[in-house]
């Protein structure tokens, strides 16, 4: 073993949380001539690439905050894999990390800082992807509906009947609510949630449209005169979202629970009241 490739392996333990530029230079000062392409490669050839692997290398004899950059590395490639960060991979990474952060602690409780550590990457690489973090939570909402659109149609494809479709389309909602992505909670919650005006007015789009499919459902149903089809919408829209409050997996499908709402207390109600309404005239 050469002895530039000592060196470089010894900075790799000594200095596990520094990236191959930083080696490079560190290396030179200690009179050791490597261009960073060349720590790399070092590097890589030990299993060493990743600051990851150089931490877990030396997991024993860590400070506090090697570790402390350990846990948030370790943490961000359960949540997000363990692919190298090329550009498309470094969005998505923040785009999943945000949606984490953003279920926790709310739009006003999540910084960017926090998201971007959650995400493994740099703070000031943020703004290649997104301007701001009102722009990074404006494309995690779409997403969001993006993932809700797509488990609605394809419940929908499966149905004819109004009463069996609006059933599926709210067993689909539930489903990803209670036991889907983050984004498609941070979407869920934001059905019943206000933001700052600026950024409701951005996301209003793409809300006001996921309604206007529940708009159609319950048009299809031929509700009794009198029903107040907005109001039924939303009592709906808010019974699905207040779900992931209270919502213990083992008890319940979110099938069963869509079909309770659905059939046994909506539709059920409904036939009463209008049996009720036809037994007074």
């Amino acid at each position: 073993m050469t002895r530039s490739v000592k060196a470089a392996l010894a900075l790799a333990k000594e200095r596990p949380e520094i990236g191959k530029l930083r080696a490079a230079r560190e290396l030179r000062s200690r009179g050791i001539h490597l261009s960073p392409s060349a720590v790399h490669a070092i590097w890589k050839r030990h299993g060493l690439a990743t600051s990851y692997e150089r931490l877990l290398n030396r997991k024993a004899s860590l400070s506090d905050s090697q570790r402390a950059l350990l846990n948030r590395r370790k943490l961000s490639r359960q949540l997000l894999g363990k692919s190298e960060p090329t550009s498309r991979v470094r969005r998505e990474r923040l785009i999943a990390a945000a949606a984490a952060m953003l279920e926790r602690k709310g739009y006003e409780g999540a910084s960017l800082r926090e998201i971007c550590a959650l995400a493994g990457i740099l703070p000031g690489s943020l703004y290649y992807h997104f301007k701001s973090k009102e722009d990074l939570f404006v494309t995690l909402h779409a997403e969001g509906f993006r993932q809700l659109n797509e488990a609605v149609d394809t419940a929908l494809a499966r149905h004819s009947d109004p009463w069996a479709r609006l059933e599926a389309a709210c067993a689909a909602h539930l489903a990803l609510l209670v036991a889907g992505q983050d984004a498609s909670l941070v979407t869920g919650t934001s059905l019943f949630q206000t933001a700052p005006p600026a950024l409701q007015r951005r996301l209003n789009r793409d809300r006001d449209a996921y309604e206007a499919r529940y708009r159609e459902l319950i048009g299809a149903l031929g509700l009794a005169p009198g029903v107040d089809p907005t109001l039924l919408r939303l009592n709906l829209l808010g019974a699905l979202n207040w779900t992931r409050i209270w919502y213990r997996s083992g008890r319940k499908t979110p099938q069963q629970l869509a079909h309770e709402l659905v059939q046994n207390i909506l539709r059920g109600s409904l036939v009463t009241r209008s049996r009720r309404v036809a037994t007074v005239n």
